[in-house]
């Protein structure tokens, strides 16, 4: 017979005899068990003791009332636990360790095997990492080996050095309606996410226990969440909100959603899907941070991530796909990188990408609007971009590009970039007054350009840049559609379009390039380009 729980919990088996016993088992509260509410004495002992008589009937609610409650010890949680922190209850960390993990140092559940269908929620989890003896680097809540978690309604406080929530080899995991709020980098740690998702790696990547399988997660949902700033003197808000940063060739971590949070004041990359595959990303905000969402291939250069589960190097990296930013908004945009960049390696390519429907409104320090390279199969549509201080749109070493519908306005650098590309439709897209060209293309093949609108091209110099632009051995080019206007008063692009005497094989009819430019309307040295409107055999 099952072993009889309080409560059912998604992936338990119901049996009569598991219902019986929820119906007549009442749930443990932690005063009951010596657990000093007042903040004055370690709680952590009572509390323990709670968590494991629900460990000892097979599973079990925990409740914490109201109160500050000492944590002098690292707390462990096992296997069909709901711990639940009323509200006005604070767990104040009091010790130089994990605030709480799934399960027993020495443990060895491989997979998804170790203690699981546990749910954490409630309370401020106050870490104190500017508190004297507790600024060494340390995690709050630390989950591996694992399947069915649950995190919600909870605020962590003031980490330092690791991690607000690491989910480490977890299968369906939930973080939602939390709140992430203040860092303290202890020194080396200015890349640690709130929300870490992570593989059994080695003991330096998860230190709770093994065995170290290289078992990544999978069905993770991050959803509601806010990460920033707590305003304790002394922290900053995070450096990045949800990523990984630890890889294992032929590992992903899959199906991540990362949906409805906010990301505020970030000092890196708000979402970091590093060797993540099947991702959605949506109708987030990102605010002032140094980077919005990164999605990056294993890093080549990484002696460690390009090992594969033996430990034999690989030297390269490897693709990743599926991955879909839609519908978010990014304001204010830092220097640090790109609000959305996608970034893969000439050993591993980012596939089948799309980034639609988001509404982009500022950056800094030369960044770009979005920026991919090394990308294929890729969707880059509908996208509101506003006020750049580098490109709206730059590619580079990408193939299969569709670029369509983007709405481009006060780019500082062009408004398209077409760079060493092969097989890309830039269609139907408005570029309003950009510094340098509407669009640019070079040193790329099989490009198609239809029905753009660029209007004040070369804004930054006059008589220096291009409303479209064809350069650097650019061939095999069609052009049917597009317009062209001046901006009437200042700076002035050079011509409406240009081709350089490198271009090959254009085909180009029915543009309009009318209009009073520093130079002329049209230069076009490439060789013997088609100026027919009829099929072309």
């Amino acid at each position: 017979m099952a072993t009889p729980v309080e409560q059912w919990l998604p992936g338990m088996d119901v049996t009569a005899g598991r219902l019986e016993s929820m119906n007549q088992r009442s749930s443990f509260m932690v005063t009951n068990f010596g657990a000093d509410s007042s903040g004055s004495t370690n709680a952590a002992p009572g509390i323990q003791i709670a968590l494991d008589l629900a460990r000892d009937l097979g599973g079990a609610q925990v409740y914490v009332p109201p109160g500050v409650y000492l944590i002098g010890a690292t707390l462990r949680i096992y296997n069909n636990t709901r711990l639940t922190l009323m509200a006005g209850a604070e767990f104040r960390r009091n010790f130089a360790g994990t605030m709480i993990i799934n399960g027993d140092a020495g443990q060895a559940f491989g997979g998804y095997t170790g203690h699981s269908r546990i749910t954490i929620e409630g309370g401020l989890w106050n870490m104190r990492g500017t508190t004297v003896g507790l600024t060494g680097s340390a995690m709050c809540i630390s989950i591996g080996h694992a399947t069915d978690i649950v995190i919600q309604d909870l605020e962590i406080r003031d980490v330092p050095g690791f991690h607000a929530v690491e989910l480490n080899s977890t299968s369906h995991g939930v973080i939602r309606n939390c709140k992430f709020r203040g860092y303290i980098d202890p020194g080396g740690r200015d890349f640690s996410e709130a929300v870490q998702i992570d593989l059994a790696k080695s003991v330096g990547v998860f230190g709770g226990f093994g065995p170290y399988d290289h078992t990544p997660c999978e069905d993770v949902l991050v959803m509601g969440c806010h990460v920033g700033a707590s305003g304790t003197a002394g922290t900053t808000a995070w450096p990045r909100g949800v990523g990984s940063h630890s890889a294992t060739i032929t590992k992903f971590h899959r199906r991540i959603r990362i949906l409805g949070c906010s990301f505020e004041g970030l000092l890196q990359y708000a979402v970091s899907a590093y060797n993540w595959e099947d991702v959605t990303v949506t109708a987030n905000t990102f605010v002032t941070c140094g980077s919005g969402v990164r999605l990056r291939t294993v890093i080549a250069s990484d002696p460690e991530d390009t090992k594969d589960p033996s430990g034999t190097p690989t030297g390269g990296s490897q693709n990743m796909r599926n991955l879909t930013v839609v519908g978010n908004t990014f304001r204010d945009g830092q220097g640090y990188d790109e609000p959305i960049v996608a970034l893969g390696e000439t050993t591993g390519t980012v596939l089948n990408v799309s980034i639609c429907g988001n509404v982009i409104d500022g950056s800094t320090s030369g960044q770009n609007g979005i920026r991919l390279q090394e990308c294929s199969r890729i969707t880059v549509g509908d996208n509101s971009i506003n006020n750049i201080n580098g490109s709206g749109i730059s590619t580079e070493d990408c193939n299969t590009l569709t670029i369509t519908g983007n709405n481009i306005y006060n780019c500082a650098g062009h408004g398209i970039t077409i760079i060493d590309n092969s097989n890309s439709n830039v269609v139907g897209n408005q570029v309003r007054e950009p510094g340098n060209n509407g669009i640019l293309v070079q040193s790329s093949t099989f490009v198609h350009l239809r029905e753009n609108f660029i209007r004040s091209p070369g804004r930054a110099t006059n008589n220096t840049y291009y409303g479209i632009r064809l350069s650097t051995n650019a061939d095999s080019i069609n052009m049917s559609g597009n317009k062209v206007r001046p901006h009437g008063s200042g700076n002035e692009a050079a011509y409406a379009f240009a081709a350089t005497n490198t271009v090959t094989t254009l085909s180009r009819f029915g543009n309009d390039w009318r209009g009073t430019y520093a130079a002329g309307q049209m230069q076009d040295l490439s060789v013997t380009p088609n100026t027919s409107a009829t099929d072309l055999t």
